[in-house]
C-alpha cells in the first residue's frame, strides 16, 4: 500500500505542543547528558519505542532524511522549525545532515504532554556549551534522572549517547527519563501501534487511540471535518511518492453507523474542498477513494507538492502560541 504524510488538521481537542515539538526535533534540539551508572550506551540506541513512555495517545514515526528530501516541502518543514529553535552549527547540529528518525508521543497526563526520541548523530560537548539559541532566547539548563537538561522556550531536551536525543514538554521528558534511569526500556504501547509504526514502507506512520479521549470537532480552515465523530482508532500511513505524498489511513469506530456516516462525511469534505479549495490557498485531494467495513473506515488519497506547501505555511501560525 503506497503511503505519504497524514493530513494536517487544526483540531480543538490536540494540541498545538505536537506540532512545536515536532518541528523542534526535526529542526534542532540538543543537551549533554551525564551517564547513568549501569546504562549502556547500545541499550538506548537500540529501540527509540522502548524508550517512549507508557499509554500514548498518539505515536508518530517520521523517516527525516525523507522528509528533508522531499522537494519544496522538505525545506519549507527546515525553514519553519529553524525559525523555532534555531540551534546550530555553533552546537555542532544540522538538522538536514544529523536527525535520521524521529518518534513522537502525546500523552494526557492532567495537561498534554509529549515526548520524542531523535536518532541520528549529535555532538553532546558542542551541544552542551551553547547557552543561547541562534536568536538569541536562553537555553536554561537543569537536572533530572541524574542527567543534564536544556530547556528553550516550552521544549525540553536531553542528549542520550551521541545518537539519541530526547524532547519534548518537561513533564513528557522527565516521565522518559524515569524510565531511562531504572532501566525500563522495554516495549510498553499497544501491539497495533507497534506494527502501525513499523509499516514496511512508510515515511511517516501515526497512530492514535481516542477511546478514552474523543477526539473534539475538528476543522481545515472553514470546513468541519465530521468524520473525526465518534472515531476510536485511526492508523495512518505515508510517504513522498508522486504526486507529492500519498496517504492511507484505517479510522475505527464505535459501530458501523458511525463508520458509515464518517464515510458520508469524508466524500462530502472532497466536494467542499473542490469549491473552496481556491479560498484555501489551492487544497486539493487527488484519487480519494472511501471504504467502510463494519466499524473500521478506510480511505486513500494523494496531495501534490502545491497543496503540501498550502499546508505547511498554515503552521507559523500555531507555532506563535504557547502550548
Amino acid at each position: 500500500m503506497e503511503a505519504a504524510k497524514p493530513p494536517v488538521v487544526v483540531c480543538r481537542r490536540m494540541p498545538r505542543c505536537s506540532l512545536l515539538v515536532m518541528l523542534f526535533v526535526l529542526a534542532s534540539c540538543g543537551g549533554k547528558g551525564a551517564s547513568t551508572g549501569g546504562e549502556r550506551k547500545s541499550d538506548l540506541d537500540a529501540d527509540p519505542l522502548g524508550l517512549l513512555p507508557a499509554d500514548p495517545i498518539v505515536v508518530a514515526s517520521f523517516d527525516a532524511r525523507a522528509v528533508f528530501s522531499s522537494g519544496a516541502a522538505g525545506a519549507q518543514v527546515a525553514s519553519i522549525a529553524g525559525r523555532l529553535v534555531p540551534l546550530g552549527e555553533s552546537a555542532g547540529f544540522q538538522a538536514t545532515r544529523d536527525v535520521e528518525r524521529v518518534v513522537l508521543a502525546e500523552y494526557a497526563t492532567g495537561g498534554i504532554d509529549c515526548a520524542a526520541v531523535l536518532t541520528g548523530h549529535f555532538d553532546p560537548a558542542k551541544i552542551d556549551a551553547a547557552t543561547t539559541a541562534n536568536g538569541g532566547a536562553p537555553i536554561v539548563r537543569g537536572t533530572y534522572g541524574g542527567r543534564t537538561t536544556h530547556t528553550v522556550a516550552a521544549v525540553e531536551y536531553a542528549v542520550l549517547t551521541p545518537k539519541t536525543l530526547v524532547a519534548g514538554t518537561g513533564d513528557g521528558v522527565r516521565r522518559l527519563l524515569d524510565r531511562v534511569q531504572a532501566g525500563s526500556t522495554d516495549r510498553t504501547m499497544a501491539p497495533w501501534m507497534v506494527s502501525t509504526l513499523e509499516t514496511k514502507g512508510a515515511e511517516i506512520a501515526v497512530a492514535a487511540d481516542f477511546e478514552t479521549q474523543p477526539v473534539a470537532s475538528a476543522a481545515i480552515g472553514a470546513v468541519r471535518l465530521p468524520w473525526l465523530d465518534g472515531m476510536h482508532v485511526a492508523r495512518i500511513i505515508g510517504n513522498f511518492e508522486p504526486p507529492g505524498m500519498n496517504v492511507a489511513a484505517t479510522l475505527t469506530y464505535g459501530d458501523s453507523v458511525q463508520s458509515q456516516t464518517a464515510a458520508d462525511g469524508m466524500r462530502s469534505v472532497e466536494g467542499l474542498l473542490k469549491m473552496l479549495g481556491p479560498l484555501l490557498g489551492g487544497i486539493r485531494l487527488q484519487n480519494l477513494e472511501v471504504t467502510t467495513d463494519a466499524k473500521d473506515l478506510r480511505c486513500k488519497f494523494a496531495v501534490d507538492q502545491d497543496t503540501l506547501l498550502t499546508v505547511l505555511a498554515f503552521a507559523p501560525r500555531f507555532l506563535t502560541m504557547t502550548p
